[in-house]
């Protein structure tokens, strides 16, 4: 019977592989509760959400028609009234008898009047009155400046560019110092 059994041979194999299968358990785990997750989220709290957010417009949607009705009869009031036109009146029948006249050249010259001097605001005003009065008071507003807004204005491109560099030269560094710790 001793010869039925072997003393010294090699032990059965374990599953050393149970560490691995435990994460990967634990992983599949998690994919199916986010998916879960996600779900319940996509079905329930997101149409929950998108009609607070139409709710919310619409009442802000009627609050503004309320302000602007509100504000239009006020300005209705404010508004004056209409003068009455002038009737029509027959003008007087006069005959006009054009008159000659002569007119004779002169060697005196003509004194030159200056313009009176307005102050720089109310020459602004007139200027302005005037290009509205030429368009018709439909002027299209034009930029006189570059917007200063955005992550480049914010954060400065000047110093973006020099971490950019520093970066790039830490990158060759690195790559020479492998290349030379691989060789070596």
């Amino acid at each position: 019977m001793a010869e039925d059994f072997e003393m010294g041979g090699p032990l059965p194999e374990e599953s050393s592989n149970r560490t691995f299968i435990m994460a990967a358990a634990g992983i599949g785990a998690l994919l199916v509760l986010s998916m879960i997750c996600l779900g319940v989220y996509a079905l329930v709290l997101a149409p929950r959400q998108q009609e607070a957010r139409a709710t919310q417009a619409a009442s802000i949607i009627l609050e503004n028609t309320a302000v602007a009705q509100t504000q239009t009869a006020e300005a209705g009031e404010d508004t004056p009234t209409p003068i009455p036109s002038a009737t029509d009146t027959p003008l007087p029948t006069t005959t006009i008898t054009p008159t000659q006249v002569v007119v004779l050249p002169s060697d005196t010259p003509t004194p030159f009047t200056t313009l009176p001097t307005l102050e720089p605001l109310t020459a602004t005003a007139a200027a302005q009155a005037t290009l509205d009065a030429i368009a018709g008071g439909a002027l299209t507003p034009t930029a006189t400046a570059l917007p200063a807004t955005g992550f480049a204005d914010e954060a400065g491109v000047p110093a973006l560019l020099l971490l950019g560099c520093v970066l790039l030269v830490v990158v060759f560094i690195a790559r020479g110092l492998r290349t030379r710790s691989a060789i070596g």
